[in-house]
């Protein structure tokens, strides 16, 4: 806005005080081959002199005829009142300027006022107008696509994207790094004794958190109860079987909790609350609805799970040590006396010394051998030959 206002009045104290444009004389002769011998020097300048507002032309009285075409149009648009505002205002204006005291005293105030802008932003018209393209603005043809850069110049001395990430998490650890240290110690004012809860408080909700990042699952909310809490406050044993038929899968009849959750909603407080309204709805349900009397409590969807408890047994007392402690000691003086110690070369040994026993069956198959009688190689019968007759 004060750079709008700055060049405003800037273009306002130069048409006012802009004079007549200086003529130049022309400097010309006769053509001629010769080179002169005397250096004709340009023609001096004349100095602009400011205009003062005194030396102004008058302006012309104000009248509706002088407006332009669309000026007119706009005008013939006015309601009388606005009319007569309007031509009150440039009549005003017009007397205004045509009077020299007051001609003089709102030139003073521009030239005040755009003084205090220069002051307030300097700026400088120096009349570069060359522009600084980009690096995709080099090689363009096209005038209208050559666009400065705003950017400031790249001088190939900043660091890379992988560089600022890892600043960016080096800052992130000092961050929690301060928490720790000057934070949390804090947190110890906030802490509450922990009390049990009481008889009403029957519901146990539980919340999902990330540590601050965003999840889809952040809002699911999970409630437990006991069913045995139902009674004999809020249920009889009769209502108790009929909330359970009712939960159906919900229910675990090994720790007798019924579970069910609730993400349906955007925010956590969303889901705990219908949740709550949905305990209260089997509540009164179990309560005023059908009892379902004739239909058992059907737990197929629970497969039991046999608890693995270790063997009593095996428990360390000291009977047990002392018993292990002879074991011990026995099977060491066992080895020392080399009492059932299988050497393998002394079994070895002895079988070189005393041949094994042959078995029968291989004692007769070697003699049904030797009986054979021995064929020179290559000695066998020939065949036949049968000749046929053509």
């Amino acid at each position: 806005m004060a750079s709008s206002a700055r060049s405003l009045g800037q273009t306002a104290l130069f048409l006012s005080r802009r004079g007549s444009a200086p003529s130049f004389i022309l400097q010309s002769r006769q053509f001629n081959t010769t080179r002169p011998n005397l250096h004709v020097d340009p023609p001096a300048k004349k100095s602009r002199r400011a205009v003062r507002p005194e030396d102004m032309p008058m302006a012309p009285e104000y009248s509706p005829d002088l407006l332009t075409e669309q000026q007119r149009s706009m005008y013939d648009l006015m309601s009388p009142e606005d009319r007569r505002q309007f031509d009150a205002a440039n009549i005003r204006q017009v007397q205004d300027f045509n009077s020299p005291q007051k001609r003089r005293a709102m030139f003073a105030d521009l030239d005040k006022e755009v003084t205090e802008i220069n002051r307030a932003f300097p700026m400088r018209f120096d009349g570069n107008t060359t522009q600084r393209l980009n690096f995709w603005g080099k090689d363009e043809t096209d005038d209208f696509a050559k666009v400065e850069d705003a950017d400031e110049e790249y001088l190939d001395d900043e660091m890379t994207s992988m560089a600022h990430a890892e600043v960016e998490l080096h800052r992130e650890v000092r961050e929690y790094a301060r928490i720790a240290a000057w934070d949390m110690p804090f947190l110890s004012n906030l802490a509450k004794p922990f009390s049990l809860p009481t008889e009403d408080q029957i519901l146990r909700f539980r919340y999902t958190t990330y540590m601050g990042e965003e999840h889809p699952a952040q809002s699911k909310v999970v409630v437990e109860l006991a069913s045995k809490d139902l009674t004999p406050k809020h249920l009889t044993e009769d209502q108790r079987q009929t909330f359970l038929k009712l939960v159906g899968t919900r229910y675990n009849p090994d720790t007798d909790i019924v579970r069910m959750s609730c993400e349906k909603h955007q925010t956590a407080v969303q889901n705990k609350r219908s949740l709550g309204d949905l305990v209260n709805s089997l509540i009164k349900e179990a309560k005023e609805g059908d009892s379902f009397a004739d239909l058992p409590l059907d737990l197929r969807h629970h497969t039991p799970k046999t608890p693995l408890r270790f063997p009593n047994e095996w428990n360390m007392t000291p009977e047990r040590r002392q018993q292990l402690e002879a074991r011990r000691k026995e099977r060491q003086q066992r080895d020392q006396q080399g009492v059932g110690i299988i050497d393998g070369n002394k079994i070895l040994a002895q079988l070189a010394e005393v041949p094994p026993p042959v078995s029968p069956a291989l004692s007769k198959r070697a003699e049904a051998e030797r009986e054979k009688v021995a064929v020179r190689a290559g000695k066998f019968p020939q065949k036949p030959v049968v000749r046929r007759m053509r």
